[in-house]
Protein backbone atom coordinates (compact mmCIF):
# COMPACT_ATOMS: atom_id res chain seq x y z
CA UNK A 1 0.00 0.00 0.00
CA UNK A 2 2.45 2.83 -1.24
CA UNK A 3 1.70 5.62 -2.37
CA UNK A 4 2.40 9.36 -2.56
CA UNK A 5 0.79 12.08 -0.18
CA UNK A 6 -1.31 14.92 -2.31
CA UNK A 7 0.05 17.55 0.16
CA UNK A 8 3.70 16.28 -0.87
CA UNK A 9 3.76 16.75 -4.67
CA UNK A 10 6.02 19.40 -5.54
CA UNK A 11 8.55 18.19 -2.85
CA UNK A 12 8.84 14.57 -4.18
CA UNK A 13 8.71 16.35 -7.83
CA UNK A 14 11.58 18.51 -6.86
CA UNK A 15 13.59 15.26 -5.55
CA UNK A 16 13.66 13.62 -8.32
CA UNK A 17 15.64 16.58 -10.11
CA UNK A 18 18.18 17.03 -7.60
CA UNK A 19 20.66 18.74 -9.92
CA UNK A 20 18.21 21.25 -11.18
CA UNK A 21 17.08 21.69 -7.68
CA UNK A 22 20.65 23.05 -6.69
CA UNK A 23 20.76 25.16 -9.57
CA UNK A 24 17.37 26.97 -8.18
CA UNK A 25 18.73 27.22 -5.17
CA UNK A 26 21.88 28.73 -6.42
CA UNK A 27 19.83 31.47 -7.72
CA UNK A 28 17.73 32.18 -4.75
CA UNK A 29 21.07 33.00 -3.42
CA UNK A 30 22.14 35.32 -5.93
CA UNK A 31 18.70 36.98 -5.68
CA UNK A 32 20.13 39.44 -3.19
CA UNK A 33 17.96 42.85 -4.30
CA UNK A 34 15.19 40.20 -2.89
CA UNK A 35 16.70 38.23 0.29
CA UNK A 36 18.50 39.06 2.42
CA UNK A 37 22.18 37.60 3.97
CA UNK A 38 22.07 38.66 7.04
CA UNK A 39 19.49 36.49 9.03
CA UNK A 40 19.82 37.88 12.33
CA UNK A 41 18.79 41.35 10.77
CA UNK A 42 16.26 39.64 8.66
CA UNK A 43 14.92 38.25 12.15
CA UNK A 44 14.33 41.80 13.62
CA UNK A 45 13.27 43.80 10.38
CA UNK A 46 10.62 41.02 10.16
CA UNK A 47 9.44 41.46 14.29
CA UNK A 48 9.14 45.27 13.43
CA UNK A 49 6.85 44.68 10.49
CA UNK A 50 3.19 45.42 10.47
CA UNK A 51 1.04 42.27 10.21
CA UNK A 52 0.17 41.34 7.00
CA UNK A 53 -4.49 41.83 6.16
CA UNK A 54 -6.38 40.15 3.43
CA UNK A 55 -8.97 37.86 2.87
CA UNK A 56 -8.43 33.89 2.84
CA UNK A 57 -7.32 32.85 -1.06
CA UNK A 58 -6.99 36.52 -2.09
CA UNK A 59 -4.04 37.23 -4.21
CA UNK A 60 -2.70 40.48 -5.52
CA UNK A 61 -0.60 40.65 -8.57
CA UNK A 62 1.34 43.06 -9.79
CA UNK A 63 2.19 43.17 -13.56
CA UNK A 64 2.10 45.32 -16.51
CA UNK A 65 -1.50 45.76 -17.90
CA UNK A 66 -0.31 45.20 -21.32
CA UNK A 67 0.61 41.27 -20.30
CA UNK A 68 -2.67 40.93 -17.58
CA UNK A 69 -4.86 41.83 -20.81
CA UNK A 70 -3.21 39.04 -22.37
CA UNK A 71 -1.78 35.81 -23.02
CA UNK A 72 0.02 35.90 -19.41
CA UNK A 73 -2.91 37.00 -17.69
CA UNK A 74 -5.12 34.79 -19.78
CA UNK A 75 -2.75 31.37 -18.43
CA UNK A 76 -2.48 33.11 -14.03
CA UNK A 77 -6.33 33.20 -14.59
CA UNK A 78 -6.14 29.85 -15.95
CA UNK A 79 -4.10 28.25 -12.91
CA UNK A 80 -5.45 30.54 -10.48
CA UNK A 81 -9.14 30.68 -11.17
CA UNK A 82 -9.48 26.91 -11.56
CA UNK A 83 -12.96 25.49 -9.80
CA UNK A 84 -12.71 24.35 -6.39
CA UNK A 85 -13.63 20.61 -6.81
CA UNK A 86 -15.84 18.66 -5.01
CA UNK A 87 -18.58 21.67 -3.79
CA UNK A 88 -21.95 22.24 -4.74
CA UNK A 89 -21.52 26.36 -6.04
CA UNK A 90 -18.49 27.36 -8.42
CA UNK A 91 -16.17 29.05 -6.77
CA UNK A 92 -12.75 30.20 -8.05
CA UNK A 93 -9.23 28.60 -6.10
CA UNK A 94 -8.09 32.32 -5.28
CA UNK A 95 -9.40 35.42 -6.32
CA UNK A 96 -6.80 37.65 -8.16
CA UNK A 97 -6.63 41.29 -8.37
CA UNK A 98 -4.56 42.90 -10.53
CA UNK A 99 -2.06 45.80 -9.81
CA UNK A 100 -0.10 48.03 -11.65
CA UNK A 101 3.76 48.23 -10.76
CA UNK A 102 3.33 52.11 -10.69
CA UNK A 103 0.15 51.53 -8.08
CA UNK A 104 2.06 49.12 -5.95
CA UNK A 105 2.78 51.08 -2.81
CA UNK A 106 1.34 51.69 0.60
CA UNK A 107 -1.31 50.00 1.87
CA UNK A 108 -1.11 46.95 -1.38
CA UNK A 109 2.37 45.96 0.37
CA UNK A 110 0.35 44.82 3.58
CA UNK A 111 -1.49 42.04 1.37
CA UNK A 112 -0.98 38.53 2.62
CA UNK A 113 -0.29 37.05 -1.06
CA UNK A 114 1.35 39.18 -3.53
CA UNK A 115 2.94 37.93 -7.17
CA UNK A 116 4.83 40.08 -8.85
CA UNK A 117 5.29 39.28 -12.49
CA UNK A 118 8.04 40.40 -14.54
CA UNK A 119 8.94 40.13 -18.77
CA UNK A 120 12.36 41.03 -18.05
CA UNK A 121 12.73 41.65 -21.80
CA UNK A 122 10.03 43.57 -22.52
CA UNK A 123 10.56 47.73 -22.32
CA UNK A 124 7.30 48.46 -20.83
CA UNK A 125 7.24 50.88 -18.31
CA UNK A 126 5.92 48.44 -15.93
CA UNK A 127 8.08 45.72 -16.76
CA UNK A 128 11.09 48.36 -16.01
CA UNK A 129 10.17 49.13 -12.88
CA UNK A 130 9.82 45.44 -12.06
CA UNK A 131 12.89 44.34 -13.80
CA UNK A 132 14.74 46.55 -10.51
CA UNK A 133 14.09 44.02 -8.19
CA UNK A 134 16.69 41.24 -9.50
CA UNK A 135 20.72 41.97 -9.80
CA UNK A 136 22.80 41.83 -12.13
CA UNK A 137 23.78 38.29 -11.85
CA UNK A 138 20.22 36.81 -11.29
CA UNK A 139 19.34 38.36 -14.97
CA UNK A 140 22.48 36.79 -16.40
CA UNK A 141 21.35 33.00 -14.73
CA UNK A 142 17.78 33.68 -16.07
CA UNK A 143 19.28 34.41 -19.52
CA UNK A 144 21.13 31.54 -19.74
CA UNK A 145 18.70 28.98 -18.07
CA UNK A 146 15.06 29.61 -19.37
CA UNK A 147 13.47 26.76 -16.73
CA UNK A 148 14.14 29.81 -13.71
CA UNK A 149 11.10 31.15 -13.43
CA UNK A 150 9.79 31.60 -9.80
CA UNK A 151 11.12 32.97 -6.65
CA UNK A 152 9.48 33.05 -2.96
CA UNK A 153 10.40 35.02 -0.16
CA UNK A 154 8.11 35.47 3.06
CA UNK A 155 7.65 38.44 5.06
CA UNK A 156 8.81 41.28 2.88
CA UNK A 157 6.84 44.39 3.46
CA UNK A 158 4.77 42.11 6.35
CA UNK A 159 4.65 39.76 8.99
CA UNK A 160 2.76 36.64 7.47
CA UNK A 161 3.19 37.38 3.84
CA UNK A 162 3.85 35.20 1.31
CA UNK A 163 5.35 36.98 -2.04
CA UNK A 164 6.14 35.35 -5.40
CA UNK A 165 8.48 36.47 -8.05
CA UNK A 166 7.42 34.96 -11.82
CA UNK A 167 9.35 35.58 -14.71
CA UNK A 168 11.36 34.95 -17.69
CA UNK A 169 13.33 36.84 -20.73
CA UNK A 170 9.93 36.42 -23.01
CA UNK A 171 6.34 36.11 -23.04
CA UNK A 172 6.61 32.84 -24.34
CA UNK A 173 8.96 31.15 -22.19
CA UNK A 174 6.70 32.77 -19.13
CA UNK A 175 3.57 31.20 -20.61
CA UNK A 176 5.60 27.98 -21.24
CA UNK A 177 6.82 27.46 -17.85
CA UNK A 178 2.85 28.35 -15.90
CA UNK A 179 1.93 25.96 -17.94
CA UNK A 180 4.08 22.80 -17.17
CA UNK A 181 4.11 24.48 -13.32
CA UNK A 182 0.13 24.72 -13.27
CA UNK A 183 -0.13 21.93 -10.12
CA UNK A 184 3.11 23.19 -8.54
CA UNK A 185 1.88 27.16 -8.24
CA UNK A 186 -1.96 26.08 -6.96
CA UNK A 187 -0.03 23.88 -4.36
CA UNK A 188 1.89 25.94 -3.41
CA UNK A 189 -0.65 28.90 -2.56
CA UNK A 190 -3.02 25.81 -1.21
CA UNK A 191 -0.19 24.79 1.18
CA UNK A 192 0.01 28.68 2.45
CA UNK A 193 -3.71 28.95 3.29
CA UNK A 194 -3.26 25.26 4.76
CA UNK A 195 -0.67 27.33 7.47
CA UNK A 196 -2.29 30.12 7.62
CA UNK A 197 -6.18 28.02 8.29
CA UNK A 198 -3.58 26.10 11.43
CA UNK A 199 -2.17 29.13 13.23
CA UNK A 200 -6.14 30.96 13.03
CA UNK A 201 -7.63 27.52 14.67
CA UNK A 202 -4.87 26.55 17.43
CA UNK A 203 -1.89 29.44 17.64
CA UNK A 204 -4.27 30.34 20.89
CA UNK A 205 -6.07 27.92 22.16
CA UNK A 206 -8.17 24.83 21.35
CA UNK A 207 -10.96 22.95 23.54
CA UNK A 208 -8.64 20.61 25.79
CA UNK A 209 -11.33 19.01 27.48
CA UNK A 210 -13.16 17.78 24.20
CA UNK A 211 -9.39 16.87 22.37
CA UNK A 212 -8.46 14.59 25.85
CA UNK A 213 -11.86 13.16 25.61
CA UNK A 214 -11.72 11.87 22.11
CA UNK A 215 -8.04 10.49 23.10
CA UNK A 216 -9.23 8.63 26.14
CA UNK A 217 -12.49 7.11 24.37
CA UNK A 218 -11.18 6.51 20.68
CA UNK A 219 -7.13 6.33 21.14
CA UNK A 220 -6.69 8.48 18.71
CA UNK A 221 -5.85 12.59 19.05
CA UNK A 222 -7.54 14.79 17.52
CA UNK A 223 -6.82 19.10 17.76
CA UNK A 224 -10.81 20.35 18.43
CA UNK A 225 -10.83 23.82 17.70
CA UNK A 226 -12.98 26.90 19.84
CA UNK A 227 -16.65 26.12 19.14
CA UNK A 228 -17.17 22.88 18.53
CA UNK A 229 -19.01 20.67 20.92
CA UNK A 230 -19.66 17.06 21.18
CA UNK A 231 -23.53 16.65 19.50
CA UNK A 232 -23.49 12.27 19.84
CA UNK A 233 -20.93 9.74 20.98
CA UNK A 234 -21.31 5.85 21.40
CA UNK A 235 -19.32 3.35 21.92
CA UNK A 236 -16.73 4.12 18.89
CA UNK A 237 -18.15 7.17 17.37
CA UNK A 238 -17.96 10.74 18.38
CA UNK A 239 -19.72 13.57 16.13
CA UNK A 240 -18.42 17.13 16.73
CA UNK A 241 -20.25 20.11 15.56
CA UNK A 242 -19.68 24.16 15.43
CA UNK A 243 -23.44 25.35 14.38
CA UNK A 244 -24.88 28.84 13.46
CA UNK A 245 -27.84 29.94 11.40
CA UNK A 246 -25.43 30.69 8.62
CA UNK A 247 -23.25 28.02 8.35
CA UNK A 248 -23.26 24.49 10.23
CA UNK A 249 -19.43 22.55 10.53
CA UNK A 250 -19.18 19.08 11.56
CA UNK A 251 -16.56 16.65 12.10
CA UNK A 252 -17.29 13.05 13.18
CA UNK A 253 -14.65 10.33 13.99
CA UNK A 254 -15.17 6.49 14.09
CA UNK A 255 -13.48 3.05 13.81
CA UNK A 256 -14.09 -0.08 12.97
CA UNK A 257 -12.63 -4.11 13.18
CA UNK A 258 -10.37 -3.70 9.94
CA UNK A 259 -10.15 -6.83 7.89
CA UNK A 260 -8.75 -6.67 4.42
CA UNK A 261 -7.93 -4.15 1.88
CA UNK A 262 -10.79 -4.02 0.03
CA UNK A 263 -11.79 -1.77 2.60
CA UNK A 264 -10.37 1.22 1.28
CA UNK A 265 -12.24 0.73 -1.95
CA UNK A 266 -14.87 3.43 -3.40
CA UNK A 267 -17.99 1.34 -2.75
CA UNK A 268 -16.71 -0.34 0.19
CA UNK A 269 -15.92 3.43 2.01
CA UNK A 270 -19.10 4.47 0.66
CA UNK A 271 -21.21 1.52 2.33
CA UNK A 272 -19.12 2.13 5.72
CA UNK A 273 -19.77 6.20 5.99
CA UNK A 274 -23.76 5.21 5.75
CA UNK A 275 -23.52 2.75 8.47
CA UNK A 276 -21.46 4.66 10.69
CA UNK A 277 -23.67 8.08 10.16
CA UNK A 278 -26.56 6.36 9.27
CA UNK A 279 -27.41 5.78 13.32
CA UNK A 280 -26.68 8.95 14.77
CA UNK A 281 -26.75 11.69 11.85
CA UNK A 282 -30.70 12.55 11.64
CA UNK A 283 -31.61 15.96 10.14
CA UNK A 284 -34.95 15.36 12.23
CA UNK A 285 -34.29 12.61 14.93
CA UNK A 286 -37.65 11.96 15.19
CA UNK A 287 -37.86 10.77 11.99
CA UNK A 288 -35.04 7.63 11.35
CA UNK A 289 -35.62 7.50 7.42
CA UNK A 290 -34.21 11.72 7.57
CA UNK A 291 -29.85 9.76 7.84
CA UNK A 292 -27.56 11.26 5.69
CA UNK A 293 -26.33 9.65 2.07
CA UNK A 294 -23.64 9.85 -0.36
CA UNK A 295 -24.62 11.25 -3.63
CA UNK A 296 -24.06 9.14 -6.24
CA UNK A 297 -26.29 9.81 -8.37
CA UNK A 298 -25.40 13.14 -10.12
CA UNK A 299 -21.82 13.37 -8.86
CA UNK A 300 -18.21 11.40 -8.56
CA UNK A 301 -17.12 10.72 -5.72
CA UNK A 302 -12.74 11.39 -5.75
CA UNK A 303 -10.79 8.75 -4.15
CA UNK A 304 -7.61 9.49 -3.43
CA UNK A 305 -4.50 6.99 -2.10
CA UNK A 306 -2.28 9.66 0.58
CA UNK A 307 0.39 8.98 2.88
CA UNK A 308 -0.87 10.40 6.06
CA UNK A 309 1.82 11.24 8.68
CA UNK A 310 3.48 8.06 7.94
CA UNK A 311 0.59 5.69 7.39
CA UNK A 312 -1.44 4.68 3.99
CA UNK A 313 -4.76 6.43 4.19
CA UNK A 314 -7.16 7.12 1.49
CA UNK A 315 -9.25 10.14 1.31
CA UNK A 316 -12.68 10.54 -0.37
CA UNK A 317 -14.32 13.87 -1.34
CA UNK A 318 -17.75 14.73 -2.50
CA UNK A 319 -21.53 15.78 -1.58
CA UNK A 320 -24.04 14.64 1.05
CA UNK A 321 -27.61 14.54 1.01
CA UNK A 322 -30.48 13.80 3.38
CA UNK A 323 -32.91 10.61 2.71
CA UNK A 324 -36.17 12.01 1.80
CA UNK A 325 -35.42 15.40 2.15
CA UNK A 326 -33.98 18.32 0.10
CA UNK A 327 -30.37 19.38 2.33
CA UNK A 328 -27.03 18.40 1.09
CA UNK A 329 -23.42 19.85 1.13
CA UNK A 330 -20.01 18.80 0.63
CA UNK A 331 -17.56 16.43 2.47
CA UNK A 332 -14.24 14.86 2.96
CA UNK A 333 -12.83 12.44 4.55
CA UNK A 334 -10.07 10.32 5.72
CA UNK A 335 -9.89 6.54 6.45
CA UNK A 336 -6.39 4.81 7.57
CA UNK A 337 -5.44 1.63 9.79
CA UNK A 338 -4.15 1.89 12.78
CA UNK A 339 -1.72 -1.08 13.05
CA UNK A 340 -1.21 -1.78 16.93
CA UNK A 341 -5.33 -1.91 17.66
CA UNK A 342 -6.10 -3.25 14.12
CA UNK A 343 -8.93 -0.55 13.84
CA UNK A 344 -9.77 1.41 10.36
CA UNK A 345 -10.38 4.70 11.56
CA UNK A 346 -12.70 6.58 9.31
CA UNK A 347 -13.25 10.81 9.99
CA UNK A 348 -14.99 13.00 8.19
CA UNK A 349 -15.97 16.44 7.77
CA UNK A 350 -19.07 17.53 6.38
CA UNK A 351 -20.74 21.39 5.56
CA UNK A 352 -23.90 22.44 5.61
CA UNK A 353 -24.43 26.49 4.43
CA UNK A 354 -26.54 26.10 1.57
CA UNK A 355 -26.33 29.52 -0.69
CA UNK A 356 -23.04 30.64 0.90
CA UNK A 357 -19.15 30.10 -0.17
CA UNK A 358 -18.08 26.94 0.79
CA UNK A 359 -14.46 27.25 -0.37
CA UNK A 360 -12.96 28.22 3.19
CA UNK A 361 -14.85 26.94 5.34
CA UNK A 362 -14.31 23.19 3.46
CA UNK A 363 -10.29 24.02 3.93
CA UNK A 364 -10.33 24.96 7.42
CA UNK A 365 -12.42 21.94 8.35
CA UNK A 366 -9.55 19.92 6.43
CA UNK A 367 -6.91 21.32 8.71
CA UNK A 368 -9.06 20.01 11.49
CA UNK A 369 -9.03 16.60 10.19
CA UNK A 370 -5.39 16.60 9.54
CA UNK A 371 -4.60 16.48 13.39
CA UNK A 372 -5.76 13.62 13.50
CA UNK A 373 -3.20 11.17 15.08
CA UNK A 374 -3.51 7.21 15.30
CA UNK A 375 -1.55 5.58 17.98
CA UNK A 376 1.10 4.72 15.97
CA UNK A 377 1.76 8.19 14.12
CA UNK A 378 4.46 10.11 14.72
CA UNK A 379 3.84 13.06 16.70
Amino acid sequence: MKTRSYYSICILNKSHKIMALSRHIFILITFVALASCDFEKDAKKTANLPLANGKPGEIIVVIDSAQWQGNVGKELRKIFHESVPFIPREEQLFALNQIAPGDFQSILKMQKNIIFVTVLGDKSDGNRRLKTYFTPESLKMIQEDPSLFMFEKQDEYARGQEVLHLFSETEDILINNLVKNKEKLQQHFLDIEEKRSYSALYSVKYEKGITQHIKEKLQCDLMVPIGFEIAMEENNFIWLRNFNPDVDKSVFISWVEYSSEDMFSLDSLIKLRTEISKPYILYKPEDPTSYMLTETDHFVVFRQEINFKGNYAVKLRGLWKINNYYMGGPFLSYAMVDKTTNRLYYIEAFLYSPGKPQRDDMRELDTILRTFNVSDSPV
